[in-house]
């Protein structure tokens, strides 16, 4: 009977959608309003307990800030999206428009630092909802290092695989040239640099501290792919660096926790001196 309603409540979000051209969005409750994009109908509700399959887009003033693929399911201790995807059955896709105060209020591990307006768009397809034992017999047939390489293949070509030159298996893309001498071992560098993971969200940024100095060459100081990045850059130049999982934190991660296992990391480098 619950399922019969729901269908019937997703056809009528539908049809008012349709049929109202000046107003395509529905108020769901205060400071989230829904535009229902499709439906799939008789397919499971979302669950509090379910894994998560998902296409997420968050933009604001027409900028994407936050983007996750289908193949980066999420796990439920995350509970960021929960109170989008209580609306969503398996197979819908729907775009909704909050208010920033509402997102701030259910988001505890997406930074939203990078958003202005008060209002942002979220757009969402469902593409699965699974249980423990149905994510456990995907997981198990699955592997972990080909997911990451799968989203960074889709990153790269979504960005221009052609802006970017390959570095002894990091990717760089220059943003700024810089001048003098290239930096090679037993250099004093000091280095600004923002942190994120391919779904834009940031883990970490020192550009409103002070900049980060060492030198380099020195083991324990940056991880892998920075140090191959670093190598003949010279002061004042700025870039773009993709880092695969095995030049960054590998296959356990972080030791913060911060960043999971296998996960592509980029990082935004700018060399403010060398001595």
């Amino acid at each position: 009977m619950l399922k019969k309603f729901t269908s019937i409540f997703s056809l009528l979000i539908f049809f008012f959608s349709c049929t109202n051209k000046s107003s395509d969005y529905i108020r769901m409750t205060e400071g989230v309003d829904m535009k229902l994009l499709s439906f799939d109908e008789g397919n499971k509700k979302f669950d509090t307990e379910f894994y998560t399959n998902a296409s997420i887009i968050i933009s604001s003033n027409n900028r994407i800030v936050y983007k996750r693929y289908k193949d980066d399911i999420i796990n439920p201790s995350v509970t960021d999206f929960n109170f989008l995807f209580a609306y969503l059955n398996e197979g819908d896709s729907a775009q909704f428009k909050i208010e920033l105060e509402k997102l701030i209020k259910n988001f505890s591990t997406i930074s939203l630092n990078e958003i202005k307006t008060k209002e942002v768009v979220i757009t969402i397809k469902i593409h699965n909802y699974y249980t423990e034992q149905e994510f456990e017999t995907l997981n198990s047939s699955s592997d972990a290092e080909m997911t990451e390489q799968l989203l960074l293949t889709k990153y790269l070509k979504e960005n221009g695989i052609n802006n970017f030159f390959l570095k002894r298996g990091v990717y760089v893309q220059q943003i700024k040239k810089g001048n003098g001498e290239p930096i090679k071992n037993r250099k004093v560098i000091s280095i600004n640099y923002k942190g994120y993971f391919i779904n834009r969200v940031e883990f970490d940024n020192n550009y409103k501290d002070v900049a980060f100095t060492y030198t380099y060459g020195s083991p324990d100081q940056v991880i892998k792919g920075l140090e191959i990045a670093i190598n003949g850059m010279k002061k004042g130049e700025k870039s773009k660096i993709i880092i695969p999982s095995q030049l960054a934190f590998g296959e356990e991660g972080s030791s913060t926790q911060i960043v999971p296992p296998f996960t592509t990391v980029i990082y935004e480098l700018e060399i403010v001196n060398v001595k």
